[in-house]
């Protein structure tokens, strides 16, 4: 057995040995000035009860009674006629004493006991005895003009005092021996566990998440069920801020990229103004690239505003909106070829509490994907009342450029389905994380799913009981 003692272990040990010196401490106390006056207050309560009992009868009943006191009690009763002669009374109950085979080296009583029987009803008489290491105690009281003497043998402890007191030594020496050894033994149950959750810990805060088993039935094994979890919780933590860390490097990678591009046509296009190389498009090119690089840095913006601005809850007809963000789109569609299809069995009933400017955005961003991502020529958006007071939203396309391996990371900030930063194919991997943040600060639901190829974005917007008046 391992006998190093850990700093649980001292104090463990300390603990237990300061419990028993108290109360050594405590028994010593009472053994030694209380015990004998309890046992003397004790005695004398036997006494008083005959006394008591006496009143209640005659003398003749009481006497008969006396046998019976006298066997219960462990005491001795005489009933002794008054004699004008102190010295015959004391002969007198000495020889009865003696019969009963009490032999005392000390006894006597005077005028004075007399005369306060006569004026306190009893007296207590204590006659230390002191060959015999033992008191007697008596007590007195007159019963129709008859003395009895009522007395009963106290033993001195002392010496059995000192005897346990001895013991008591020697007990709480081997107590000790044995409590440390419990303490070694019982402790390691305890503290094992603890060391094994101290590594854990230590692992933890070197970025190596780790999980222990910990079986002990008590509150240990739920702390390290909580341990166990907080490290599971910390490493998926990890995990998402390094791949978000990761995101970020590509995202300043792009937004580098995207924006080196415009400045270095702009630079080219405006040094073959100057030559006069100009043959009418190269304004109109430096002002798309200036429109590029601007609606980046707005996207930019709008989602570090919404991370900060605050909800504003309002209720509105969502079918109103969808066709208000519709009409921006309408020249983009008919140039290329895209049908819209809507599917809405509330119109004017549809009525949802949310941030309206926040859901704008949503929309906008939301149909914009689906036109730039579309590798079919429709788009099938449908609005519908659903059960426990929800109005569903989905928007629907073609897409070959998705795949159920990334359609989960489409919400994250910064990720982007091209790395290769094709116009055409991808962009900054702003919108969708503008779109996940709004729905997040609204508390509203929504998903990303991903069947044969067709790619839609679902919805659950909290509805409204206004009813709008318009469609």
């Amino acid at each position: 057995m391992n006998m190093k003692i850990n700093k649980i272990q001292k104090k463990l040990y300390v603990m237990v040995t300061m419990v028993m010196i108290f109360v050594f401490g405590i028994s010593f106390f009472l053994n030694n000035y209380l015990l004998s006056n309890y046992y003397l207050y004790k005695m004398k309560g036997k006494l008083s009860y005959v006394y008591d009992y006496s009143k209640e009868m005659n003398l003749e009943d009481f006497k008969i009674n006396s046998k019976s006191f006298e066997d219960n009690k462990n005491i001795t009763m005489l009933f002794i006629k008054k004699d004008n002669d102190i010295e015959s009374l004391n002969e007198n109950i000495k020889n009865q004493l003696a019969k009963e085979k009490i032999t005392l080296s000390k006894f006597w009583i005077t005028e004075e006991v007399l005369q306060d029987i006569e004026n306190k009803e009893y007296v207590n008489k204590l006659y230390y005895q002191e060959k015999l290491k033992s008191s007697f105690l008596v007590k007195f009281f007159d019963k129709e003009d008859t003395l009895v003497v009522v007395g009963t043998t106290i033993s001195h402890n002392n010496d059995a005092v000192q005897i346990i007191n001895q013991f008591n030594v020697y007990l709480i020496i081997g107590s000790l021996i044995v409590s440390l050894i419990l303490v070694l033994i019982f402790s390691k149950r305890i503290i094992s566990p603890l060391e094994i959750l101290k590594d854990l810990s230590k692992d933890i805060s070197n970025l190596n998440f780790k999980r222990v088993n910990i079986k002990t039935g008590d509150e240990i094994e739920e702390l390290a069920e909580s341990i166990n979890i907080m490290s599971e919780n910390l490493r998926i933590a990890h995990e998402n801020l390094e791949e978000k860390n990761e995101n970020l490097k590509i995202l300043i990678s792009s937004i580098s990229h995207e924006v080196k591009t415009p400045l270095a046509l702009i630079k080219a296009y405006s040094i073959g103004i100057k030559d006069g190389l100009d043959d009418g498009t190269y304004t109109d090119v430096i002002l798309e690239q200036v429109d590029s690089t601007s609606k980046m840095v707005d996207n930019l913006l709008n989602l570090s505003k919404i991370e900060r601005v605050k909800v504003n809850k309002t209720l509105f007809n969502l079918n109103v909106l969808l066709n208000k963000v519709l009409e921006k789109y309408n020249i983009i569609l008919k140039n290329s070829d895209i049908k819209i299809n809507i599917d809405c069995d509330c119109l004017n009933q549809c009525i949802v509490n949310a941030d309206k400017e926040h859901i704008e955005l949503v929309l906008n961003n939301l149909i914009s994907n689906a036109i730039k991502y579309n590798d079919g020529s429709y788009i099938n958006i449908k609005i519908n009342h659903i059960n426990k007071g929800k109005i569903s939203f989905s928007i629907k396309n073609k897409t070959y450029r998705i795949n159920e391996n990334n359609i989960k990371k489409l919400w994250e900030p910064f990720y982007v389905i091209e790395e290769s930063r094709n116009k055409e194919l991808s962009g900054t991997g702003i919108g969708l994380s503008i779109v996940s943040s709004i729905l997040d600060k609204n508390n509203i639901n929504y998903e990303a799913s991903l069947n044969e190829n067709e790619i839609e974005f679902y919805i659950e917007f909290v509805k409204g009981s206004f009813i709008s008046k318009s469609c």
